[in-house]
């Protein structure tokens, strides 16, 4: 249960990570900062630091080729996926959502 002295945005993100992680086949989910600070993960802190990392520069360079592409358009999601894992990210204008889960689990 959230602690009465948490704002309702930290509640909110908590709620959140806690019904996507409990998705089958989540491995992890992950609140970034649009410049790759982690907010919140269920990973472990070195993992959610590398994602954290990785993934914001890569949100942002996909952004970038997005709006080179149609000027008025704007990168709002972006899925990879691999033999081993599916990375989607949701891009906010603040923050990064990451959800890492199992392909097979689809």
């Amino acid at each position: 249960m959230a602690s009465r002295n948490m704002s309702d945005g930290q509640i909110d993100i908590d709620e959140t990570i806690s019904r996507l992680g409990s998705k089958r086949g989540v491995e992890s989910v992950t609140v970034l900062t649009k410049d790759g600070r982690v907010i919140r993960t269920t990973a472990t802190a070195e993992h959610g630091e590398i994602q954290g990392k990785l993934l914001s520069k890569l949100a942002r360079d996909a952004a970038e080729i997005v709006e080179e592409l149609e000027s008025q358009d704007e990168l709002s999601f972006l899925r990879i996926r691999t033999k081993r894992h599916e990375i989607m990210v949701a891009l906010d204008h603040s923050y990064l959502l990451v959800v890492v889960q199992s392909p097979q689990s689809e």
